[in-house]
This record gives C-alpha cells, structure tokens and sequence, in this order.
C-alpha cells in the first residue's frame, strides 16, 4: 500500500516517472505489445487511459490475445513477458501461448498474480519453449487464472530481454540459497540461546562508551567486542575490535572505552557489543549482542503531542491546506524518498556534507521541496511522521548513492526496497541520509520545520511489494528490518529524545497476500525477539487497517476479520486485536509500557460518486471512530488519502473527489463533513444517520466487549 501524497503512487509527475521506471523495468531492447480487443474469452475488457487495461473475468476459462507481435521482434532475445499489474482480487496462474500454433505443449505456466494493492510488476520466461517452436511466432495468449469474478488492471506489456539486475540477482540466489537456510538456522538459534553472560546496558556520552554486564562464572578471561552493523553475529570467529573485561568478584563488569581515540566517524553510535571468550579458532561468543540504550542528546527540544487523534497522509503543499484548519488535523504523514536527497559525486545544484569521514552532495533541489512541505506543516503546528522510501537501484549506476542505499537482493517486483545493510558503504549511505534528515529537521524553534518521528519503510508485512529485500524467510527478512529500525533510532535520538521508530505494517496479521511476503504478527514477534536478545528499545507500531477488500468499504461484513489473536486480518471490523495483543507483557516496552499504536494509513473507499457509496464511505469511518473512542491505546488516526487519485487502480479513497472530476473538481464528499465532525460536539448528531446504513441500532453492537482467544 503506497504511502505518496495519493494512497497508491505518487502525485508529483517527478516521482511518478520514477516510479514507473521502477515497475516496468523495461531494457533498451525490449518491445511493447498491444491487447486485442475482438479477441477475448470469459472476461470483459476495457482500455482506460494511460494505457491500462482493465480486466474483469467473467468465466471459467478467461483469456486475452496480444496483436500481431512487432515486425522484426527477437523472441532468442527478448524472451520476457512482463506487465505491471493492480489487482485487488488476485489471479490465479498466468498461462501464456504461443501462436501459431496455440498447443498446451508451447505453453508457460507462471505463479498467479497476487493481490497487489498498489502497481506491481510482473514476469514469465518463454525461453523454455521457444526452442520447440517451428515457425514464426505472430502473437501471445495470456489467461487469468480458472474463474470468474476476479479483476486486475495491466499496463506496459512488453517482451523484453533479462536486465542487468535480474542477472545479478539470478546468480546471487544460486549461489546463496543453501547460504540463506543456514544462516536463518544460526540467528534462530542465536535468539533462542540462553547465555551465563550477559551485557545489560551500554551507554554512550561524548568521549566514551560504556559497557556493563556480567560474566557469571565463565571461566577465562572475557573481552567485549565491537560488531559493525553490516557484520553477521552468527558468522563471526575473530574481531577487528576487543577489550579486556576486569570482573568484580560476582561477576559483574563496568567498562569504558574512550570514543575519541577510534571514532572519528562516529562509528561506535551504530554498533554492537558482544562478550567473548577465546577459542581454538579464534574467539567464541559468550552473550547476545547489545546495542546502545542511552547516548548523550545534542539538543534539548520540546515534546510536541498531537491535541487530538485526528490526521492526514500524504501531506504536500500541493494540497488544500485549508483543510487542516477545517478538519482541525493535528498530525501529517510526509513520504521522503531517500535517494533522491543525496550523490556520492559532486554535481551542480549539490552542497558538500561530511559524514563518517567522507563528503556527500546534498541535492539542493529535492531538500528544498522538502522544506518547503515540512515548514508548512511546522506553520500549521502539525507532528510529522516521516515515511522513509527507498527506491529499486539495482539498475543505478555502481557506486551511485541510489545502489549503496538498495538492499542488493531487492527484486524487481517491489516498488521500494530494504536499505542494503550488507556493506559498510552501504550502512554507510543509509547514515548518511538519515543524520541529514534528523539534524536538519530536529533543530531548535523548528527552522526547517521539524520530523518528529520516523517510520521505517512502509507495510513491511507486504514486503515483496512495499520494501523488497528478495525471496527471504521471515526471520532474515526481520533481520535487517529490525537492524533499519536500531539505525533509525541511534540517529534521531541524537538529536531528538522523543523521537520515535515505527514499524510499518498493513491488514495481512496471520495471512499474507503473496506467498513472498510474511504475516504482520509474525514480524511483531520477531521485532519482539530481537529486542528481548539485543536490548529493548521504544519502538512504535504504525498499522493500517484496511478493510479486507480496498474496494469495498462495508467493512463490517469483513467474515475473515474476527475477535481472536489468530484473525486472519485485522481491520476496521476487529481493531480490538491490535490493542489487545499490543497490551500483552511480552509486547510492553520494557515489560512496562504500552508501546505507541497509530493508524497511519487507512480510509475506506467509494466505489463511484453514488449517493449509496458515498454513505457508505462515511458510514465506514463512522464505524471505526466509535471503535477508537474506546481504546485509549491507538494515539492517531491519519486518514489517508486525502485526495481521490486517478493512479490508484480506480479506488476512491480520499476524503475529496478527483482533482479533475467533471461534475466537482476536488468536491468535499460526505466523509470530509463526516470527519470533521468527527471528536465534537457535532459528532453524535452528524453520525447518527449512518447507523442505518451498517445495519445496527446502537453504537454498542459493533463493539467487542469479552475476552480475547
């Protein structure tokens, strides 16, 4: 689920393109393909603008034919059928033909297409029988799957050859795979293992760190050691970096290590101390790795807390602004695509910055538009939430800073990806950018306008989507999730003491929506995990309750939304599980206190301008509110979209209709009224009609009240 401006993609032109670029993924080479409309079976088709396609099956058997293939097209060449897609419903397996001469055995099966709320991308090989063909191929059938009733949207359908990208990566897995499934085995047994030693606390001022912990009754001697970031704990055996441990007759050990004598680049922030012991081999680890908990604050702000729950997404100076005031909003989402900020190599209308001992080229563009956006925001007195993206840079050009900062096993697929944690230069630019963000956007009386927290990436738990890091098990996913999020933390904490990292997740709990991505609660566990081993750290949750179809916005009848810890999805019907399984001990912040909940991304839609859909829009956000005024534990509720978008896959979700709508350009539909009056005085007056509409006749119905399962 996008996080621009728009719900899905993004509403500056700019961004659009780039995005566009991302998803097609289309070679020099590669040839575009036209759908002919007269020959279809079991579906209706309709050709919208922009070149998209909208498919509806209406049949067991439903299929489409390209036109004549391009005169002169090397399939030896480009033997890839590739097509962006929006579904909602998802597709069951695509079946490409060949033709002539249209036989079962000239055909490819590829996975089906999941469901993909936002434009993803999509690829067959044909190579494996194109060898079999005899004469020369004049079109493609595609089939959608074996029933009716399933809708999706395609646009750029080419063949084209395989990219730099997908080479490297095809070899990258082959070589890893075996790799891969060790590796999940060792950081599983890692997390599980229950060491004598144990750091309890790392502390880090101006001119030292400090270590504490304890030994226990190990014998021999004990040193800390100093773990970079990109480096994997369960691989290591020696260390560029120890120091001796002088226990206390219990066991227990208090060291300070001087920061100035090896921290020019300020390196010792963002990395990990480890207990170990010497072995035959080298050395053995004897603890979990801590992180830092506590660092010297370089400025002293205010906390600003919303004076409502009421917010926005996608916030711009593009938008209508008055509605701030109007809706009286108290907080805003602000999507930052990260590598747009900043280049590796001088460049005109790029500022020199030093950080980590090297010089970056801040695009003096790109951070001026982002001024612009924050100081309006600061103006209106808004809390911000950043959103940090990262685009695909598996094509950039090396050594750029757009493929530093991308996770190297990011596949095409996913519209933003992982941060690449596996090098230095690569924790190295991540830092880069984020200290950028936090110094600039955390200083005294909100100059620039202010960032006051962060959530890391977007809807991770639709990864393969939304931040790709390639084929991963839950556990490697999280792996580098959770070490985006320490990185996150450390660099704003500098600067801002009640800043916040947010995971980001979307509906999917114990379900997942494409077998490549990973249910939220299974992340929510491991993030757990983690910060049980390596230190708890005040870590927020940032989820979006969709209801279970986007495109439908009677939630209430969510049947997969139930009151139980294994719900399928957690939605506006079931709210109530996010808040209970958050209040379980294990999930509390230092066994204690409630993590921060926010809803930051979430509306329903109406599925035209109807009066029915538009009542049930805001009937749907009825619904939900009367939810939330019972659980203390969700701070903010940011309606996102504001605005109807045309590159959504024809949702509605925005409180406003299209831009260009033809009867009310950006007309208030009845759930702006609805939301604004939303937490006054107005509220049960303005909301009592829609009762009806749901179905009930008292708010108290659509609330749960006994214990959870």
């Amino acid at each position: 689920m996008c996080t621009f401006a728009s719900r899905r993609t993004v509403a500056v032109s700019a961004l659009c393109l780039i995005v566009t670029t991302c998803l097609s993924a289309n070679s020099a080479a590669s040839q575009t393909l036209e759908i002919d409309p007269g020959r279809t079976n079991d579906l209706a088709l309709k050709r919208k603008t922009g070149g998209i396609y909208e498919v509806s099956t209406t049949g067991s058997d439903p299929f489409l034919y390209t036109r004549s293939l391009p005169m002169g097209v090397d399939l030896a060449e480009n033997h890839i059928l590739a097509f962006d897609f929006f579904s909602l419903t998802g597709v069951g397996d695509i079946q490409v033909f060949l033709e002539p001469p249209m036989q079962e055995r000239l055909s490819v099966r590829g996975e089906g297409l999941a469901k993909s709320e936002g434009w993803s991308s999509y690829k067959i090989d044909l190579r494996t029988v194109l060898d079999k063909v005899t004469s020369p191929v004049t079109a493609l059938r595609i089939d959608f799957g074996r029933r009716a009733g399933l809708s999706l949207q395609i646009r750029n359908v080419v063949l084209r050859s395989r990219t730099g990208q997908e080479r490297e990566l095809a070899a990258r897995i082959a070589a890893a795979s075996e790799a891969e499934l060790k590796l999940d085995r060792e950081i599983r047994d890692y997390l599980d293992t229950e060491y004598d030693c144990q750091i309890t606390r790392v502390e880090a001022s101006e001119t030292a760190i400090r270590v504490q912990g304890t030994v226990g009754k190990t014998a021999g001697q004990c040193f800390v050691a100093e773990i970079p970031l990109h480096e994997e704990i369960t691989e290591l055996t020696t260390y560029s970096t120890i120091h001796a441990i002088a226990t206390q007759p219990n066991g227990e050990f208090d060291l300070s290590i001087d920061r100035l004598a090896d921290d020019q680049a300020g390196g010792h922030l963002l990395a990990r101390w480890l207990i170990v012991g010497r072995s035959a081999d080298g050395y053995r680890r004897l603890s979990h790795a801590h992180y830092i908990d506590r660092q010297q604050i370089r400025r002293d702000l205010p906390r600003e807390i919303p004076h409502n729950r009421k917010g926005l997404g996608g916030f711009s100076p593009r938008r209508p602004l008055s509605d701030i005031e109007d809706l009286d909003i108290s907080s805003v989402t602000v999507n930052i695509v990260l590598s747009h900020l900043l280049r590796t190599q001088a460049a005109n209308g790029h500022s020199e910055r030093e950080f980590a001992g090297k010089t970056w080229y801040v695009n003096d563009a790109a951070i001026a538009n982002l001024d612009r956006s924050l100081l309006e925001a600061s103006r209106r007195n808004q809390v911000v939430l950043a959103i940090l993206l990262i685009p695909q840079g598996g094509n950039a050009e090396p050594g750029s800073f757009r493929r530093l900062i991308a996770h190297p096993d990011a596949d095409p697929a996913g519209i933003y990806v992982m941060p690449n944690l596996t090098s230095a230069e690569g924790v190295e630019a991540y830092s880069a950018v984020l200290d950028l963000l936090a110094e600039r956007y955390s200083r005294p009386n909100k100059p620039l306008g202010r960032i006051h927290h962060w959530i890391v990436h977007n809807e991770v738990n639709s990864g393969w989507v939304w931040t790709n890091m390639g084929e991963k098990t839950a556990l490697r996913y999280m792996d580098v999730y959770h070490k985006s999020m320490r990185l996150t933390h450390l660099i704003a904490r500098q600067y801002d003491s009640h800043s916040r990292s947010f995971i980001s997740l979307e509906h999917n709990w114990t379900s997942t929506h494409n077998a490549r991505c990973h249910p939220g609660r299974e992340l929510l566990e491991l993030l757990i995990d983690y910060s049980r081993a390596e230190g708890d750290f005040e870590w927020s949750l940032a989820y979006h309750p969709y209801p279970k179809n986007l495109g439908n916005p009677r939630t209430w009848e969510d049947r997969d939304a139930v009151f139980r810890f294994d719900t399928p999805l957690i939605t506006f019907r079931n709210i109530e599980v996010i808040d209970a399984w958050m209040r379980q001990p294990r999930a509390l912040y230092m066994g204690r206190q409630l993590r921060d909940i926010q809803f930051t991304e979430q509306a329903p839609n109406s599925p035209d301008y109807s009066e029915k859909s538009l009542r049930e829009q805001a009937a749907a956000l009825a619904y939900l509110w009367k939810k939330l005024e019972r659980l203390d534990s969700i701070s903010m509720f940011h309606v996102h979209n504001w605005v109807d978008n045309r590159h959504e896959g024809g949702l509605r979700i925005g409180l406003r209709r299209f831009p260009d709508d033809a009867e009310a350009p950006l007309g208030k539909k009845p759930i702006w009224h609805t939301y604004r009056a939303l937490g006054t005085s107005a509220q049960e007056k303005a909301i009592a009609p829609l009762k009806e509409t749901i179905g009930i006749r008292d708010w108290s119905e659509i609330t749960y009240t006994e214990s959870i399962r």
